[in-house]
């Protein structure tokens, strides 16, 4: 894929906290560059197979505002968690279970829709999967637990 990416079932706002977004607002599209295209491609990818997909709801009054990108000064998490560096997303699934979401993909890492997936967190009730370098030719996808 050598072209500008942009899914077509998810708005900015629901890939990063609402301080960045207002403050970003007049500059969307380079922050939809700097995104990694392969996490963009694999959630609409996702959503196309699945159905609709909950990531930031702050947008409509909801708590969530960091299952897509995450501040470097975001606490709580690792300092090299692939989040921060537009690498990873964490879609939930709101018409299929997430299990059967990652059943598939350890089934069938290689399909169209989960090519570039190179991790996924295990035992969680979301979808966290990122593209980091991993050599899953050999090593297959990494699963992380909490």
């Amino acid at each position: 894929m050598n072209k500008f990416y942009k899914p077509d079932n998810f708005k900015l706002y629901e890939l990063i906290p609402q301080e960045y977004f207002e403050r970003w607002k007049d500059f969307q599209h380079k922050v939809w560059q700097a995104w990694d295209y392969r996490v963009l491609y694999t959630l609409q990818k996702l959503r196309d197979r699945y159905g609709k997909m909950r990531m930031n709801n702050w947008y409509w009054g909801g708590p969530n505002q960091f299952k897509g990108w995450r501040p470097l000064d975001y606490e709580g998490l690792d300092n090299l968690s692939m989040h921060k560096w537009f690498k990873a997303a964490d879609p939930t699934p709101t018409e299929e279970n997430s299990e059967k979401v990652r059943q598939d993909v350890l089934a069938d890492p290689f399909c169209e829709d989960f090519k570039y997936i190179t991790c996924i967190e295990m035992n969680i009730t979301w979808v966290h999967f990122d593209v980091r370098n991993w050599d899953k030719n050999n090593q297959g996808i990494l699963k992380v637990y909490p």
